[in-house]
């Protein structure tokens, strides 16, 4: 009886440990994910001395304070912590990753190689080669570099060419200005930089010395007059700091090529004692012109993060913690040039202006001068459709706070989660989709609240849309919302008592798919021109959001409110190609037009519908359309709850379109 006791008490203090340490990890993960690794590793090891040797949850906390080393640029304390998740789980995956990222940045290509393939053993899946492949090729970048600096002194070739442009730029404009000075008799202003672009294809690079506020459509252009033979499509993509090359499709994007440009000249600056940037002037970025099956079209800007991670979620691989940002639109920054030029004599030529010692009368003189000038008048319009774009991205997310709470209220309707599955890293999770028996639940106990936050959410949509006309992330929102009404209007038809109430709700759920085919079908109609046909890859993983809560179509739509997800459907998979990269964004819409589709012809089939066959044809059209892997497909058809495609052979044959 005594030893009983003693078990007993013993079990319950490692419980009670394993629950001080999964709070403390739990506390970890909040800080790392507001960057506040200090912080965080204070957390993991507080956690650490509360958790048993030789455990995944040892090796997991550890793997942890590995990543926020490495956030703060401490690659060797980084390598060391991952050592230690290893020492505690030699199979541990996440310590492999993390430990072989370390290795990357501290340029010790060899073993962050090593590790990526000892995480490709234990777990062979496509991303995982992929970084590898992105390592073995830094890694080949770096040795080539390393050959050239031997070789060829810094500064030559086309950087030494787009600087002599440059000089010669800056030597014209100045000459033209300082000639308007004579004639009118004011002090001539410093001219504004230009941007610089070395453009390489296939061995041959052009420089490019164009204007500061040229649009991303004119870039092409100028792109593609510089090199004439060329007919095919291509992207343009910059090098990031960690050797990635990135797609530039935005002058978001063109700033973020700038921003590593400039780190690139620091650090060669500060690594050879060569002149720096000179001041005034733009570090000139290198672009690579890739051939590609579709050209990327401009994507639109982003102003918020496209998805914050929940708060106590592990930190992922990889993850990089977004940082807030606060951009400056161009039209706004343009019009104070124009301002500090009507201002003369007053104004410094360059730095902050003190508007009190120019005195308020001669403030409104040069403002009131400015608004008036044709280029004015330009730069207001274009501050017109921003304004209107921010009022609709409002009260878009409006909306977006009442399907939220309706989904709130459906993942609160799951079934209980098996214990032993608590604790599983992030990668171990299962998919955040409601699952049937949480559509009954939330049909029986929650239906009046559901519809009071599906009419509210609607209402705030159609608001938006008479904003803004052409505002698809709206009707993508409305038509998203619409189908997933429409599986809870059919889960609840099935469970209605009243024979006339289940036929009500399913009139009503087919009226819900029926409008969710409207709300893309006018999304599709809202497109840009140019976004009808073109690949906007950067945006792709956003779009794959709509199943799991809120719409977003594309990444300006994820930072209106977007949460993160994959497309399916009720009752089987549906192709979650929206995800892959390089669809277009007409592509996306395609995507969860076919899913609404694919899901109707579920639930005809259970109701005897003979048209249940024709709606699963018009949806691998849908997907076939969008450019989606026939393999998932395959795999949608052979899930279908018919089993008419339960063959593989059969299934590939209809993936194909062919009955």
């Amino acid at each position: 009886m005594v030893n009983a006791e003693k078990k007993d008490a013993a079990k319950n203090e490692i419980a009670s440990f394993a629950r001080k340490s999964t709070k403390l990890k739990e506390e970890g993960n909040k800080l790392f994910g507001k960057s506040q690794h200090k912080d965080a590793l204070v957390a993991y090891q507080r956690a650490l001395e509360m958790t048993m040797a030789g455990t995944d949850e040892r090796a997991a906390l550890y793997s942890n304070r590995a990543a926020c080393y490495y956030k703060q640029e401490q690659y060797e304390d980084a390598i060391r912590e991952a050592g230690y998740a290893l020492e505690a789980s030699p199979n541990y995956k996440g310590a492999f990753l993390r430990r072989s990222k370390a290795y990357e940045l501290n340029k010790d290509f060899d073993r962050a190689i090593a590790d990526l393939e000892s995480a490709l053993k234990l777990d062979p899946t496509e991303d995982v080669r992929k970084k590898l492949a992105s390592v073995k090729a830094a890694a080949a970048k770096e040795k080539k570099a390393a050959a050239g600096r031997k070789v060829a002194p810094p500064g030559s070739s086309a950087r030494s060419k787009a600087a002599a442009a440059a000089a010669a730029g800056r030597r014209a404009m100045t000459t033209q200005q300082q000639q308007q000075a004579a004639a009118g008799g004011t002090k001539p202003s410093a001219p504004p930089p230009t941007l610089i672009l070395n453009c390489s294809l296939e061995g041959e690079t052009k420089t490019l010395v164009l204007p500061i506020s040229i649009r991303y459509k004119d870039i092409v252009h100028a792109v593609r007059a510089n090199f004439p033979k060329n007919d095919q499509p291509f992207a343009l993509k910059y090098m990031d700091p960690e050797g990635d090359l990135v797609t530039v499709a935005s002058r978001g994007d063109l700033r973020s090529a700038l921003a590593s440009a400039v780190a690139a000249a620091e650090q060669h600056s500060a690594a050879t004692g060569a002149p720096g940037i000179p001041p005034g002037t733009l570090a000139p970025v290198d672009l690579a012109v890739v051939l590609v099956t579709r050209e990327p079209s401009e994507t639109p800007e982003v102003i918020i993060p496209a998805s914050v991670a929940a708060a106590g979620t592990v930190p992922e691989e990889e993850e990089d913690v977004v940082e807030d940002v606060i951009e400056i639109d161009e039209w706004l920054l343009t019009f104070a040039g124009l301002f500090r030029t009507h201002l003369g004599d007053a104004a410094a030529p360059e730095g902050p202006l003190d508007l009190r010692a120019i005195g308020l009368e001669k403030c409104c003189e040069a403002l009131e001068a400015a608004v008036g000038t044709e280029q004015a008048k330009e730069l207001l319009g274009a501050a017109a459709d921003k304004f209107q774009e921010a009022a609709a991205a409002a009260i878009f997310n409006w909306g977006n706070v009442h399907v939220c709470a309706s989904r709130k209220l459906v993942d609160t309707s799951e079934p209980e989660v098996d214990p032993a599955a608590v604790g599983k890293e992030a990668d171990d999770a299962p998919e955040q989709v409601p699952s049937e028996a949480a559509l009954k639940v939330a049909a029986s106990t929650h239906m009046v609240r559901l519809d009071h936050e599906y009419e509210a959410a609607v209402a705030r949509y159609t608001q938006a849309l008479a904003v803004k006309a052409d505002f698809y992330e709206a009707s993508i929102a409305w038509g998203q919302q619409a189908f997933e009404r429409g599986k809870l209007l059919n889960v609840a038809s099935k469970e209605a008592e009243v024979l006339t109430t289940a036929v009500a709700q399913a009139k009503e759920a087919d009226a819900m798919f029926k409008l969710a085919e409207e709300q893309f079908e006018a999304s599709l109609g809202m497109l840009p021109a140019e976004e009808d046909e073109a690949a906007v890859a950067a945006a792709a993983a956003a779009a794959a959001a709509a199943a799991a809560a809120v719409p977003a179509p594309a990444a300006d739509a994820a930072a209106k409110g977007g949460e993160s997800g994959a497309v399916v459907v009720a009752s089987a998979p549906a192709p979650a190609a929206a995800a892959e990269e390089g669809l277009s964004l007409k592509a996306q819409i395609l995507v969860l037009w076919g899913n609404v589709l694919f899901d109707r012809s579920q639930v005809r089939y259970h109701r005897d519908d003979k048209e249940w066959q024709e709606d699963c044809d018009a949806a691998v059209a849908k997907f076939n359309s969008a450019g989606c892997s026939k393999t998932d497909i395959t795999r949608a058809l052979m899930n279908h709850t018919s089993g008419y495609w339960k063959e593989e052979q059969t299934a590939m044959v209809a993936a194909d379109g062919k009955k």
